[in-house]
């Protein structure tokens, strides 16, 4: 990947210890989680989500901020994994359907597609998809000319 969304190591800024979603941004739009949830369970939501954002997108360049927004949608992703929204249910016969198909990644929840959506990047959506990431770089033992001093 060419231009400003191109991986350095010189562009890493973020630390794996200190993640950028709070619970409370997660229940604002997550509703298929509420203050009922533990807090165990949104913190590992919010700690899973910002491991994968800082192993995928740290060092290409993304704003903060959009960074911020991406790790939400990954947390809320995460979330409805644990917690699907029930799309049908039916009480004479006490079944219910949930959302969601298995394999599909990222692309899974609404949560995940609007991750996908912001990551300028394109590195999430050929994780979601199961591409193998590659990162090239370029090393330099010298120029190769010779000085007498």
């Amino acid at each position: 990947m060419a231009g400003p969304y191109s991986y350095s190591e010189d562009r890493r800024a973020l630390d794996v210890n200190a993640p950028l979603v709070t619970r409370d941004q997660l229940l604002a739009i997550c509703k298929e989680i509420d203050e009922d949830t533990p807090e165990k369970e949104t913190d590992s939501f919010i700690e899973t989500a910002h491991v994968m954002l800082v192993d995928a997108l740290d060092g290409y360049g993304v704003s903060g901020v959009l960074l911020g927004q991406i790790a939400l949608y990954l947390t809320a992703h995460f979330a409805v994994l644990s917690y699907p929204a029930v799309s049908r249910e039916q009480f004479s016969i006490m079944s219910e359907s949930v959302f969601g198909k298995l394999g599909l990644g990222l692309e899974n929840t609404r949560y995940g597609q609007s991750a996908l959506a912001l990551d300028p990047t394109g590195v999430l959506a050929d994780l979601s998809k199961g591409k193998p990431r590659q990162r090239v770089g370029f090393w330099s033992l010298g120029n190769g000319v010779r000085r007498n001093n």
